[in-house]
């Protein structure tokens, strides 16, 4: 709806806009209308046009999806009765506010004061801080607890910074937040409404904190003055959150804002897990002072290169330098630091197997490339782990659906120290980014290795396999099976049988 000044002299400091077209709204019918930053209850009743207010003074209940029952506008959630032209409930002095109303030529034209500036908010400085801190794309759903903090998403994606993107169910958001965070190591956000809204995204939170996501789970919450009694969609979010989120707090009035989220963005960005705030539904909107800073990464956060201890990497080197047949397995977190791995795979002329969540981070095409270890994987790559004489692993969780043996000298490099020896014991356990180590191995190696080429072993393995899978589709055909039987015979409904007694009697 255009702004529409000049004509209803009535009102000049008023803005005008077109709500309706001269015969949309029929005699005795309700419709709702949204007029830039305001929704209005329109009524036609008696003759006459009405703008009111579309909060129901109840409970907020839409009036603009109410109707007009015995002459009065009934509230469709409990059913409070108004004029539908004055807004007053009969016997009483109070009622809900109206908004002047002209008819025109070309149609009916509400008239608005001119908004106020736009008071910067708690939510605002709260996004603005998590923009600076690199959020740039937030999944998510608004609805009647998330206003507030909606509208500070919608101004700086008017600005640029960041994109929105709508869901049709909470659980997409976590997902899509999670899968961002593993490919790229950034977080994202997904966003949504209290109670139902909130739990509907633990699925996909959860798949984010197994496999280390950085992620920021915002959540809206009924008001403040209402939680305890058991309020509307209220749910106590900390404890439904339990272990999924490796930090969450609530944003209360006087919290410091910008430090809350500071801290919300250090978390996931670290720790490689789920952050949680929790917003009140009035704390969205508190006014701020004029001049509050946005908090930022800087002076904040330390840089991530991480070198490991000296005596593990000479542990470490020593067992690499003394391999005769090293084999290197790789998870999922060395997706990012594959191009000194695989040097240093060549270097030792070792195989790289993967882990299921690490296949394609070596190509197939690659002369070491072995496949996929575990219950999904090929034989190659067990022929490959149980023929070596040392086994190099990065950022693998050692999950039994991998199955790396513990039978094997074993050096294992992680990030996370927790990670480093969880299940069994290792010999070399070594504490650093995957990069930094891997180069480090690189440049203690030089060209001190006693490895055996082991590319020819390798390219062996492969043959015997793809012989054997063609000797399988041959037994297959041989008896009659191909991909389009098996499928047809799948598709095909078995005749049912007859139980006993099921004959009908002649």
């Amino acid at each position: 709806m255009g702004d529409q000044n000049g004509e209803g002299g009535s009102f000049p400091r008023l803005a005008w806009l077109k709500v309706l077209e001269a015969d949309e709204l029929g005699e005795g019918r309700v419709k709702l209308v949204t007029c830039e930053h305001t929704t209005v209850c329109m009524t036609h009743f008696g003759g006459q046009y009405a703008a009111l207010d579309n909060k129901c003074p109840h409970q907020g209940g839409p009036l603009g999806e109410g109707s007009i029952e015995n002459g009065l506008l009934r509230c469709p959630w409990h059913g409070w009765d108004f004029d539908p032209v004055t807004g007053r409930p009969p016997g009483y002095d109070d009622g809900v506010q109206t908004y002047p109303v002209e008819e025109r030529k070309d149609g009916i034209y509400v008239g608005f004061e001119q908004e106020a500036p736009h008071q910067r908010t708690a939510s605002d400085l709260m996004v603005e801080t998590m923009v600076n801190w690199g959020v740039r794309h937030v999944f998510g759903m608004v609805g009647h607890s998330n206003l507030g903090l909606a509208d500070g998403l919608r101004i700086q994606e008017e600005n640029g910074n960041l994109r929105f993107y709508g869901i049709r169910h909470e659980g997409a958001a976590a997902f899509a937040a999670s899968a961002y965070g593993k490919l790229t190591g950034r977080p994202a956000a997904c966003f949504t409404i209290a109670g139902p809204g909130a739990t509907n995204l633990l699925t996909g939170l959860w798949d984010a904190n197994v496999d280390r996501s950085p992620v920021l789970a915002l959540t809206g919450q009924v008001d403040t003055q209402v939680l305890g009694p058991g309020a509307f969609q209220e749910i106590d979010l900390q404890a439904a959150y339990g272990k999924v989120a490796q930090w969450s707090q609530p944003v209360l009035h006087s919290s410091k804002h910008a430090e809350l989220m500071n801290l919300a963005c250090k978390s996931a960005i670290l720790n490689r897990g789920v952050s949680h705030l929790i917003f009140p539904d009035e704390v969205q909107n508190l006014p701020v002072a004029e001049g509050a800073q946005a908090g930022s990464p800087k002076g904040r956060i330390t840089p991530l290169e991480i070198a490991p201890p000296a005596d593990s990497l000479q542990q470490a080197l020593r067992l690499l330098r003394e391999a005769k047949r090293p084999a290197i397995i790789v998870g999922q977190g060395a997706r990012f630091h594959m191009g000194r791995v695989i040097e240093l795979a060549e270097r030792l002329h070792a195989p790289v197997i993967t882990t299921f969540k690490g296949k394609g981070l070596i190509p197939d095409s690659h002369p070491l490339a072995g496949g996929v270890l575990g219950r999904s994987g090929t034989p190659v790559a067990s022929w490959v782990m149980n023929e070596s004489d040392l086994l190099v692993v990065f950022g693998a969780s050692f999950s039994n659906h991998t199955g790396i043996t513990p039978k094997k000298p074993t050096i294992q490099v992680d990030f996370d120290a927790m990670t480093l020896g969880k299940f069994h014991a290792i010999d070399v356990p070594v504490c650093g980014e995957i990069g930094v180590t891997a180069q480090a191995m690189l440049d203690g190696l030089g060209e001190q290795v006693a490895a055996t080429d082991q590319r020819a072993d390798v390219a062996k393995r492969w043959e015997i396999w793809r012989a054997e899978k063609k000797s399988r589709e041959a037994d297959d055909q041989g008896r009659g099976l191909n991909s389009a039987t098996v499928f047809a015979a799948v598709d095909t409904p078995r005749p049912r049988k007859r139980h006993r007694g099921s004959r009908r009697r002649q």
